[in-house]
């Protein structure tokens, strides 16, 4: 149905706006559905404006990453107790917080907009109204814990991240300004980053081809790869995307496939290749010559991979299934582990998963993460590389299983990263050897990386 332009109009599709955040957070928080999914669904089957959808996603992502300082402000600012209501009241006080606090939206719309997601719910209306007003008086005026006497309360509230998350990167960063600016920095927007397809353009002739298409640029600040976006709205209808030239990848993410050293003519493994973006740049990377071997268990992301590799023509890779993958067994120059992860470093992208995310999780990762490398660790030929990453800051699932893995197998030894690529890597090299890259340090996702070289027989 197409959207028209009369006031009555205007106000159903604001109030249906709305209420598609609410119910995109109900399915989120409760449900543990993914919003970027939800959204992504509800875009296809819905008529929304592009403004429309701009707005959905700005409530929805914020909302998420704010999370707990809206709480705190919700309870500081009215009478409201947080866990006595239900979670579909709660979400209606949080946009509304959200528009109060981040957004330049009028007390009356915000009034007003409280009326309408809540005038289903007979009992409580009358306390949405009340307590969105007391909030949009009193916002300004909430204290919160105080930085120096309660460090982890104060970053845990101002910041939204969990508590237990705040203390566990204080023991791994060691100092308390770094995890606040991590925390502060995982709460921003992350600008959109795309990749060129060296197989098909160069980044100069991809850049002059987006803006004819109205989509300037700038080169990535790392990446020789990278360009940022100024606008992201339509991309994948650009004639550019539909030719294969480009693929939206992080920057943390390009360094982290150039961490492999592909080269034309090796045989490159892809252990976990999900749905392939790393694994057509190593096809980009290695010119198609050679081969890219991918793997993957799940059969739809495996679909996916084939359906992009044949886009943006990269005719080297093959995928294979777990007996395929055997019959390489010793010969993979490099073998890449793009390990599934707690994703602690793309909280500025999936704010949902700090939420989720419990300690119990990243034990259960670690053990599976400590089997997977040495599962595909025997792929590697003699003098061939191993290269382990994730996109995650969690020392149990980087250094310690690394360094498990390299107690138990004498015959691989690390590679720092600054000598594969010094100009690159060498400010992503810890001291001890292993990259690494943080949202607060790079403007990039948080990703960690160890190369391994396998002894010459």
């Amino acid at each position: 149905m197409p959207v028209r332009t009369n006031k009555s109009s205007q106000t159903f599709f604001r109030q249906k706006t709305y209420s598609t955040v609410l119910y995109v957070l109900n399915s989120t928080l409760v449900d543990r559905k993914y919003p970027d999914i939800l959204m992504g669904g509800l875009f296809k089957k819905e008529d929304f404006s592009s403004s429309e959808k701009a707005t959905i996603n700005e409530l929805i992502y914020g909302i998420l990453r704010h999370m707990a300082r809206l709480d705190y402000i919700i309870e500081h600012a009215s009478s409201a107790v947080i866990s006595g209501l239900d979670l579909n009241i709660l979400n209606i006080l949080r946009i509304c917080t959200f528009q109060a606090v981040f957004t330049a939206a009028s007390p009356a719309g915000i009034i007003n907009n409280a009326v309408a997601l809540s005038a289903h719910e007979d009992k409580f209306s009358g306390f949405v109204k009340r307590t969105v007003e007391a909030i949009i008086r009193n916002k300004d005026a909430v204290v919160f814990p105080d930085k120096e006497k309660a460090p982890f309360e104060y970053i845990s509230l101002c910041h939204s991240h969990p508590v237990w998350i705040v203390e566990k990167w204080l023991k791994e960063l060691g100092n308390i300004n770094d995890v606040e600016a991590l925390c502060r920095a995982n709460n921003t927007v992350p600008p959109l980053l795309i990749r060129v397809n060296p197989l098909k353009t160069s980044i100069v002739a991809l850049q002059k081809r987006l803006n004819e298409e109205d989509y300037p640029s700038s080169p990535a600040v790392f990446s020789p790869f990278g360009l940022v976006l100024e606008k992201k709205d339509g991309i994948f209808r650009t004639d550019a995307f539909s030719k294969g030239l480009f693929e939206v990848q992080d920057e943390g993410s390009q360094l982290i496939t150039l961490l492999t050293g592909a080269a034309p003519g090796e045989i490159v493994i892809d252990t976990c290749a999900g749905n392939g973006g790393k694994t057509l740049f190593i096809s980009g990377l290695m010119k198609n010559k050679g081969t890219v071997i991918a793997f993957e268990t799940n059969t739809a992301k495996l679909g996916n991979l084939r359906r992009r590799a044949q886009r943006a023509g990269a005719a080297n890779i093959k995928t294979v299934d777990i007996k395929g993958l055997q019959e390489y067994s010793g010969r993979a120059d490099c073998v890449f582990i793009d390990a599934p992860c707690s994703g602690m470093g793309v909280f500025r992208r999936n704010p949902d998963a700090k939420w989720r995310l419990t300690a119990k999780d990243i034990s259960e990762l670690c053990a599976k993460q400590k089997e997977i490398i040495r599962k595909y660790s025997g792929l590697v030929k003699s003098g061939g590389r191993l290269v382990y990453a994730t996109c995650t800051i969690s020392r149990e699932e980087n250094e310690e299983v690394v360094g498990a893995f390299l107690e138990e197998n004498n015959d691989f030894s690390m590679k720092s990263p600054a000598k594969t690529n010094p100009d690159l890597f060498r400010r992503f090299t810890t001291e001890d050897g292993f990259f690494r890259s943080l949202p607060n340090v790079h403007d990039m996702d948080g990703f960690f990386g160890a190369v391994m070289m396998r002894k010459k027989d």
